[in-house]
């Protein structure tokens, strides 16, 4: 490191030195002209320095070395290959200078580095649904790292893990993680970025905050000490000039704002310019001066810099609200939830009447949003202060407005303070709790379903051994000689009786899973055509009736239950456009399921299964009707002499034989019925 000082030292000597000749030497005086000077750089490391599709170097840093160039006067034969190749070519004096190396203490022995022109981040590269999410992560796990790059030295230094793969381009690093090859890969994050979306990568994505950070110079080899100074000499010239933040901008303004540093270096400028041209002498403290402020600066930017990557890559919804009630920071998981843009959310004010209301800024923001939707939604909050002294809320909400029939959301709001105490604002974070509400919906509606389907087999089957003490009785009155008729008729009718409670007692068999006939390979498509004629023969004239048989595939069941089923979807589509008429439509078709829940809410079932789907344009039904529509004994049709009976049925069988069946509808405009059975090879 002293080396490296007194070498700037001396670079900023020599620049001096240079710039008071030049002011004095006449065009003419005979300079031999210099020899070409040899560049290398990657040939693939966008958008830092690459080979672009017309074939010609480009790049960040070969914008940045050509205008140095130009300025010192240095001609220069700019190639680029593989990063390991100009390495070794630089080691060997093959070439004069690379463009884009980041510093070590391992590589400051072997190179001289020019001063840094830009910080390039590390980060995690993770597959989709990985668990990995912070650098401590990866400790035991697989990791691919491009050979020799920064990143692989750092890992070498550090003991996070052993297993690390190593390979000669980022490219073939984000391939094998997309593959399902090894856990992570440490590249560069820009650089990995754009690999990403030049090779249409979907399911790779970045996580936490950046594993390592390092500064990115020119480098020459050790002892090319007038290359050095004059590359320094171009750098600094650049940047006097204002080249250097026009290159910045033109390849990361997409990526990080520059205005505060801009701003500073043009400060810089008007205060550097005048002194160097008054005070020579002065000029190198003036120099140090400014690139003091400049580090302070950049240091300044990066920390703000990580802040803000930290809140906009937080897998939560989060936003920042400052002592004036006004939102500073809205990140991406919020605009995924609410559907408002950072640009419209950011500087807003709610109103203080709505905030109090909600104790939250997110929540009075959504209110107004609300009721410029949809004057007559409401949101339904329920907040409860979590820690009094602290001052921290927690807020359970229901947003009508959010998604197609709302959204839950579950937040907490903490104030945070200043060292003297002071609250200077709040931090806010939001998670989606609709998918799990309908499960807890699901798995109550299964149990009670479970437990009603118990029950219920068990009152059958005592009330089947009532009904044959009866039944014996009856029988053995009926042998008495000397009836009346009118005992016989009474007792007949006693018998009569019996059988329908034995056929309710069957059905209520069927509901609870406990009387399933023998199964056979059953093939549904003969037995969906026959269902379709007798659904046809009762249906009104104004009610099209329509079949769309995609399989011929077998599933494990009973002719007689599976035309049940059908009979009583059918029967019950039929019904529902009794009045206006409509279009009936049954499509049976095969589906591969991939770790679906189960009837139950609760195991998950996959492989292939026979899809059928009952579709009527009739009625339709309510979110509450839709809940009970299986129960026992619940019915839409009373006036009509409905016994409910008939979709518990369908609910047993289907469930009895590890399928599943669903319903989808709204008021006015249909049910879709939708019923999953297992198929059988044999």
């Amino acid at each position: 490191m002293m080396r490296l000082t007194l070498l700037k030292i001396a670079t900023a000597l020599w620049i001096l030195t240079t710039a008071v000749t030049s002011a004095v030497a006449s065009p003419g005086d005979g300079t031999p002209p210099q020899a070409v000077v040899r560049i290398g750089g990657n040939n693939d490391f966008s958008p830092y320095e690459f080979i672009n599709g017309d074939g010609v170097p480009d790049g960040y840093n070969i914008d940045l070395i050509k205008a140095v160039g130009r300025l010192t006067g240095l001609s220069m034969d700019i190639k680029l290959e593989r990063w390991a190749d100009v390495r070794q070519a630089l080691e060997d004096g093959r070439i004069d200078a690379l463009t884009g190396v980041m510093y070590s203490p391992q590589r400051d022995l072997v190179f001289d580095f020019a001063l840094p022109h830009v910080v390039v981040s590390y980060a995690l590269f993770v597959r989709e649904g990985s668990r990995i999410a912070l650098p401590k992560d990866i400790r035991g796990r697989e990791v691919v790292v491009v050979k020799d790059v920064y990143a692989h030295d750092w890992l070498r230094r550090n003991d996070f893990t052993d297993q690390v793969i190593t390979v000669d381009y980022p490219e073939e690093a984000l391939r094998m993680l997309s593959e399902g090859r090894h856990d992570c890969a440490v590249l560069i994050r820009l650089h990995g970025l754009d690999l990403i979306r030049q090779q249409g990568i979907t399911n790779i994505k970045t996580v936490g905050p950046p594993v390592l950070t390092q500064k990115m110079s020119f480098a020459v080899r050790t002892g090319n000490a007038d290359l050095l100074a004059q590359l320094n000499e171009g750098l600094y010239l650049l940047q006097r000039s204002g080249a250097y933040d026009d290159i910045y901008r033109r390849w990361f303004s997409v990526y990080e704002e520059r205005a505060a540093h801009r701003r500073m270096l043009t400060a810089a400028k008007w205060i550097l310019f005048p002194l160097l041209i008054l005070l020579a002498a002065a000029a190198l403290w003036i120099w140090s001066l400014n690139r003091s402020v400049a580090r302070q600066t950049e240091a300044l930017h990066s920390n703000r810099q990580k802040l803000a990557q930290i809140l906009e890559h937080l897998p939560i919804a989060t936003l920042v609200v400052d002592d004036q009630g006004q939102i500073t920071h809205w990140n991406q998981e919020c605009v995924h939830l609410t559907g408002i843009p950072a640009s419209e959310a950011i500087g807003g004010k709610p109103a203080p009447a709505a905030t109090e209301i909600y104790f939250s800024t997110f929540l009075a923001l959504l209110t107004e949003k609300c009721e410029r939707h949809d004057p007559a939604a409401s949101i339904s909050n329920r907040a409860h202060v979590c820690n009094p002294l602290e001052g921290i809320f927690e807020s359970e909400v229901l947003i009508p407005w959010l998604g197609m029939d709302g959204k839950w959301l579950y937040g907490t709001i903490t104030p945070f303070e200043d060292e003297q105490g002071r609250r200077i604002g709040s931090i806010e974070a939001w998670q989606d709790l609709t998918d799990r509400k309908a499960l807890e919906r699901q798995l109550t509606q299964a149990q009670k379903m479970e437990a009603m389907g118990t029950l219920a087999g068990s009152v059958a089957h005592d009330f089947a051994s009532y009904l044959q003490a009866i039944g014996g009785y009856t029988s053995t009155a009926q042998l008495e000689p000397n009836l009346s008729a009118n005992v016989k008729s009474s007792l007949r009718g006693i018998q009569d009786t019996i059988v329908k409670a034995r056929e309710l007692i069957r059905q209520i068999m069927l509901f609870s899973r406990q009387d399933l006939v023998a199964p056979m390979p059953v093939d549904i498509a003969p037995i969906i055509e026959r269902s379709l004629q007798i659904a046809g023969a009762t249906a009104a004239e104004n009610i099209v009736i329509e079949s769309d048989i995609r399989s011929r595939a077998r599933i494990m069941s009973d002719e007689t239950q599976v035309s049940q089923v059908l009979l009583n979807l059918c029967t019950n589509a039929v019904q529902a456009m009794t009045s206006d008429g409509g279009r009936l439509t049954v499509r049976v078709e095969d589906v591969e399921l991939q770790d679906e829940r189960g009837f139950n809410g609760r195991e998950r079932v996959s492989g292939p299964f026979l899809k059928l789907t009952v579709a009527d344009t009739g009625c339709g039904m309510a979110p509450d009707q839709m809940e009970k529509i299986f129960e026992p004994f619940y019915t839409l049709r009373q006036d009509t002499g409905g016994t409910g009976m008939g979709l518990a049925i369908v609910h047993g069988i289907v469930r009895g034989y590890g399928g599943k069946i669903t319903v989808h509808s709204q008021e006015g405009k249909g049910a879709v019925f939708e019923v999953l059975w297992p198929i059988v090879s044999a």
